[in-house]
């Protein structure tokens, strides 16, 4: 047989603990929800802004000015420079825009035609651009966005891009906005996101703190109630309302109450009637014990040998004196006598005159 051990506490904790773990499942998989929705709706926004910067701008640049531009060579000419300039006004104006740049494809090779960076690593027309991904080369014929992050030789970006008017297809304006903007905006979503869900675990510490002392308390209650009872203190009663089951229960703990209490004094009663029915039995059955020694003495009295005068009949008692023998036998029994003459004592008393009576005849 085996033994599994088993998680012993305290109602009120595992009410807090049970709480608690509820809602870190909860908030956890809604927070995780709307993080996953926010994050995704915050791509979207930025993939949509991207998306619709770079085709505006498409719009206010034509591709017939840019077939000139062909190598580094070109920089000087007017159309370079005032296309490069254009640019580096509309990203100075937009401070999450990294970079601005116009494309050329040939040959299915891509090559910049004009970059706005303004540092050492920009890059000259004629480049050839070596990270080229789907969306890029689908900005060419049609406003595109990455889907995702991507990394190449300047950082890491997420970039829009859009194709140039008149350009048949060969020419496209591209947005980078660098990873870190992107990173401080999802930074402060997730943070947001964190901040909910501690407000969120905190405000269930104190809710399960607070209804798990209320249902303690509420039980610690009844089972004070309960030794009350088991003590013998049947008068005790459950007071206050919370408006809830445990009015319900209360109101049966205290009905149970009030029948135990007339119970037990029924029962008192019906014992305080047993014990004078007892006393009055106990005192009916000394009486009666009473008659019947009195009568066994005197049935003792009248059995075994009697001393009798053999004259006159008469009777000696315990204390000496001799007495009638009607006298002696009414006392001690229940017997009564009344007086006649046998006909033998009538002859022997009244013979004479029995003799001299006239014959009936």
């Amino acid at each position: 047989m085996k033994w599994a051990p088993q998680f012993q506490c305290r109602y009120s904790t595992k009410l807090f603990i049970s709480h608690i773990v509820a809602v870190f499942l909860v908030s956890g998989s809604v927070g995780t929800f709307f993080y996953v929705r926010a994050m995704d709706n915050l791509m979207r926004s930025l993939q949509s802004r991207l998306q619709n910067s770079a085709a505006l701008l498409s719009q206010s640049i034509d591709a017939r000015e840019l077939d000139a531009i062909r190598s580094a060579e070109h920089i000087d000419l007017d159309a370079y420079k005032e296309t490069l300039e254009k640019m580096r006004r509309v990203r100075r104006t937009n401070p999450d825009i990294a970079y601005l740049y116009i494309m050329r494809r040939e040959n299915e090779a891509v090559h910049f035609v004009v970059d706005s960076d303004e540092t050492d690593a920009q890059a000259m027309p004629g480049h050839v651009y070596e990270d080229v991904i789907p969306e890029l080369l689908l900005g060419f014929h049609e406003a595109s966005v990455d889907d995702q992050l991507y990394e190449d030789e300047w950082g890491v970006f997420l970039s829009g891009y859009a194709p140039v008017r008149n350009g048949d297809g060969r020419y496209l304006v591209g947005i980078d906005m660098r990873a870190d903007e992107v990173r401080n905006n999802l930074r402060e979503l997730r943070l947001t996101g964190l901040a909910s869900l501690f407000a969120s675990v905190l405000l269930a510490l104190l809710f399960a703190l607070y209804l798990s002392r209320g249902l303690t308390r509420r039980i610690e209650t009844l089972s004070k109630h309960c030794r009350d009872l088991a003590l013998g203190r049947l008068q005790t009663r459950i007071e206050g309302r919370t408006f809830d089951e445990f009015d319900d229960l209360a109101e049966a703990f205290n009905a149970m109450s009030e029948s135990l209490s007339n119970t037990r004094d029924d029962l008192e009663q019906a014992i305080s009637r047993l014990e004078k029915s007892r006393h009055g039995l106990e005192d009916r059955v000394q009486e009666r014990t009473q008659q019947l020694k009195a009568t066994i003495d005197k049935m003792n009295v009248l059995r075994g040998l009697l001393p009798i005068c053999s004259s006159c009949k008469k009777i000696r008692d315990d204390q000496g004196y001799w007495k009638q023998v009607e006298h002696f036998v009414a006392e001690h029994s229940e017997a009564r006598f009344t007086h006649g003459i046998c006909p033998d004592c009538m002859t022997h008393l009244y013979g004479e005159i029995m003799n001299d009576k006239p014959d009936d005849r």
